[in-house]
């Protein structure tokens, strides 16, 4: 089953994080903000139901359940709701 974390630092990065768990949701998020330049030892975060979602979010979040993966929904630069997620198995995959 997958759960809906609402994921922020102190700093204004935030994502809507879709996880199996906690510890799961903190790594997604965690590699979001060092890719953003944020600190995640400064983390706010709060597990919700897709019915307590912001209306501008609920239906992006929706769409991404159905894809049935975890990863982070966003608003990128120019305003458009986007759904990360990694792909392959990073820790058996080599450098380059």
């Amino acid at each position: 089953m997958m759960n809906i974390f609402e994921m922020r630092n102190l700093g204004g990065i935030e994502a809507v994080v879709l996880a199996p768990d906690y510890d799961r949701a903190h790594e997604l998020f965690e590699q979001h903000l060092v890719v953003h330049g944020g600190d995640p030892d400064a983390l706010l975060y709060r597990q919700v139901g897709l019915e307590h979602l912001r209306d501008e979010v609920a239906p992006a979040v929706e769409e991404a359940l159905g894809i049935g993966r975890d990863g982070l929904v966003a608003c990128d630069a120019t305003g458009q709701w986007v759904f990360l997620t990694p792909l392959g198995d990073r820790k058996q995959a080599g450098p380059g």
